[in-house]
């Protein structure tokens, strides 16, 4: 009887040890939606159609999505920039041109060099949770993200307008410090994107064809070399309930575009959220 109990405790302390060296990694299956909102600022200067430097300090608003299962990690992101825009030297500066109609009347016009700024992202990313890495402090996932990109200034000036469908690989590692805390790092490079730019003349007017479609009609595919824009996040997470936690984010990309003049910008996002895990 005495072997049989202690067979029994053996048995029943090996079952313990494997299950715990193949506990499901990180956390079960789980649900994370939140809202993060902060300001940033984003410089370019676009030879394509302007020789000016222009700078914003638009609002940000993020809605997020996230499920992570046992070996996968799924996000969906939408953000949206607003703000105005203006020349990010000599502020006050004016454009001025002269307006021609068809009787041959010229009038003389200027307009201040500023406009209104928007742009917006949804970004789809897949990660596959490495396993050597799964249950300890760190994680590691490599993934893939495919996203659909519009940078648009509005109004007299149209520097820096573009929209990109972008296909890039992806990196995800984080940091659990404790039960409450984390940090996480994300990167990204896009390596295949169908990208729309203004044509060299700056119009989108083309015959029979709307202005969307005369913007669109300039679209090509492009690689790493016309379409560089690295991008990194550091967010810190704070769960302070079993369902609610909250968020602070860094956000940095850049943009080097060779289609068919180079535009050079800089992005960098500081954001607050809150979400809720079910």
């Amino acid at each position: 009887m005495l072997k049989f109990k202690i067979t029994l405790l053996l048995l029943c302390l090996f079952w313990k040890v494997s299950a715990q060296e193949t506990a499901p990694p990180w956390m079960p299956m789980q649900n994370c939606i939140g809202l993060a909102i902060g300001l940033g600022t984003v410089s370019w200067l676009d030879k394509n159609s302007s020789p000016i430097d222009y700078t914003s300090k638009p609002k940000h608003v993020r809605l997020f999505y996230n499920l992570e299962v046992k070996s996968m990690l799924f996000t969906v992101d939408f953000d949206i920039k607003l703000g105005g825009m203006r020349a990010k030297h000599l502020a006050q500066r004016m454009v001025y041109f002269q307006e021609e109609n068809y009787k041959g009347k010229k009038e003389d016009k200027k307009f201040p060099v500023g406009a209104s700024f928007l742009a917006g992202k949804l970004s789809f990313g897949a990660y596959y949770k490495m396993k050597q890495s799964a249950s300890a402090e760190f994680r590691v996932a490599p993934g893939i993200k495919l996203s659909n990109e519009m940078f648009y200034p509005q109004g007299w000036v149209s520097s820096g307008l573009f929209n990109a469908i972008s296909f890039s690989p992806a990196a995800n590692v984080q940091h659990r410090i404790d039960a409450e805390h984390d940090v996480t790092a994300t990167v990204s490079l896009p390596v295949a994107t169908y990208l729309a730019r203004l044509a060299y003349h700056n119009t989108v007017s083309a015959p029979n064809k709307s202005l969307i479609e005369g913007f669109i009609r300039n679209s090509a595919w492009a690689g790493l070399g016309r379409f560089f824009s690295p991008a990194a996040e550091l967010q810190y997470h704070y769960q302070f309930h079993n369902h609610i936690g909250t968020s602070l984010t860094y956000g940095f990309n850049y943009y080097l575009i060779e289609q068919s003049q180079p535009m050079r910008a800089t992005s960098h996002t500081f954001l607050a959220g809150i979400h809720n895990q079910f």
